[in-house]
């Protein structure tokens, strides 16, 4: 959830990025049987792009009679806090309000008080400016106490996040140098009205405030997937067929070891290597497999998608940070863009180190879905909403915390390097609650 300071939180824009170096299917594909694989081919991309327009005009005509929520900026404003800080993140309340959550230099200050920390705002419906409205739901003497405690003993306590999970609402601080290095107290969170549970859910909050990066899990291939003979090769369930030999890095879709030929390839530093050298992991997806391949002696980590049925390949590293499947499977969503089935790639500029997926969530038309990205250490949240209709996400945008409201409206804000006092936030019409 977040605020943004100082410049208007623009959507990154969208670029369509090729497959890092390497030949395509395309490029490479075996001599045998090209024309037929072409013209069937042809026809695929034809038929769907006819099923694509179809549907264009289906959702269209659906829109005209239904009505349709669309996703769009209202209102860019700025609110103004006490003391010079660095926003961290936001959490809505009950009645149109939001906490803010940030972080000051104390100084020499020896008191840490709530209000060094935590601020609510109200919305005004008539003028739309946001007005500090006192912190009255923190008012709780066992959180008071626990608060005041948590900034004695640890004197580098600094907030993190809010984050609501089936029902309750976590406060969680960073007290040491790692992610899970951290104090979280949680409270009952229904209808947006807090009350204080617990002084000790750290726990509780590991449990189940650090999901999975992967919503699957890579296998390692089993000794009797090797291939051997002229050009060697690893067998991905006899569907796809790897190799880091002779100098590159080739995905095969024929188990056939007296050819070297491929689909695709790309150098690899040691020509020298055998099959067996490179670290190769891989998950079947239904007609997807995602490829996870370290070549011999190699640093960097390099991932792949697989399809089967168009018999393509695309690289995309970022994978390897957070990948989770689309909506009625059709595709894959990571944190710097997509990859349809029908063999589409979309890529986002922005940073995708440290991003994992924290949530999805679904709107209630049933049509969009957000995927919620978060980095543990900066804190920095990227929002991705999905159109299932037209297959499509059509920004990627990035913020320091954001706040969902019961009408759909989402408030998020960006930080700036410097602690300050005014803060820009930008308020946008969703279909998500």
């Amino acid at each position: 959830m977040a605020e943004v300071p100082g410049q208007p939180n623009l959507p990154e824009q969208e670029t369509s990025v090729a497959p890092v170096p390497g030949k395509t299917a395309t490029q490479a594909a075996p001599a045998l049987g090209d024309a037929t694989y072409e013209i069937i081919r042809q026809r695929l991309d034809t038929h769907a792009a006819t099923l694509r327009e179809r549907l264009s005009r289906l959702d269209a005509r659906r829109q005209e009679v239904f009505g349709a929520i669309e996703y769009k900026l209202l209102q860019a404003d700025r609110i103004v806090t006490a003391n010079n800080c660095v926003p961290r993140d936001m959490v809505p309340l009950a009645g149109g309000r939001f906490l803010f959550g940030f972080n000051v230099r104390f100084g020499l200050k020896q008191e840490i008080d709530l209000a060094d920390v935590f601020a609510i705002y109200h919305r005004d419906e008539t003028t739309g400016a946001w007005k500090e409205a006192g912190l009255d739901p923190l008012q709780d003497a066992a959180f008071l106490r626990d608060f005041k405690r948590l900034y004695n003993v640890y004197a580098k306590t600094v907030f993190r996040k809010f984050s609501v999970i089936d029902g309750q609402l976590y406060l969680v601080f960073g007290v040491g140098a790692g992610v899970e290095d951290i104090a979280a107290f949680k409270w009952a969170y229904n209808d947006g009205e807090p009350r204080y549970v617990d002084g000790r859910a750290e726990a509780d909050f590991r449990r189940v405030g650090f999901p999975a990066a992967h919503a699957f899990r890579w296998q390692i291939p089993d000794r009797e997937s090797f291939r051997y003979g002229d050009h060697p090769h690893l067998s991905i369930e006899d569907r796809v067929f790897v190799e880091c030999i002779g100098g590159d890095l080739t995905i095969k879709v024929e188990d056939n070891t007296a050819s070297g030929e491929g689909i695709y390839e790309e150098p690899v530093e040691d020509r020298y290597q055998k099959v067996d050298d490179a670290e190769v992991a891989y998950a079947a997806l239904d007609h997807l497999i995602l490829l996870k391949i370290r070549p011999y002696k190699e640093t960097v980590t390099r991932y792949f998608i697989f399809n089967e049925k168009l018999r393509q390949v695309v690289r995309v590293d970022s994978i390897g940070e957070s990948c989770v499947r689309l909506p009625e499977d059709q595709g894959l969503v990571f944190p710097d863009g997509y990859y349809l089935s029908t063999g589409e790639l979309k890529r986002f500029e922005g940073r995708t180190v440290g991003m994992l997926i924290e949530r999805v969530i679904p709107a209630p038309n049933g049509e969009d879905t957000l995927f919620v990205f978060y980095n543990r250490t900066s804190g920095e949240y990227v929002l991705m909403p999905y159109r299932l209709i037209q297959q499509r996400i059509e920004e990627r945008l990035t913020c320091q915390g954001f706040s969902l409201f019961p009408n759909g409206h989402l408030l998020s804000f960006r930080a700036e390097p410097e602690a300050q006092k005014h803060h820009l936030i930008q308020l946008r019409q969703t279909p998500f609650h």
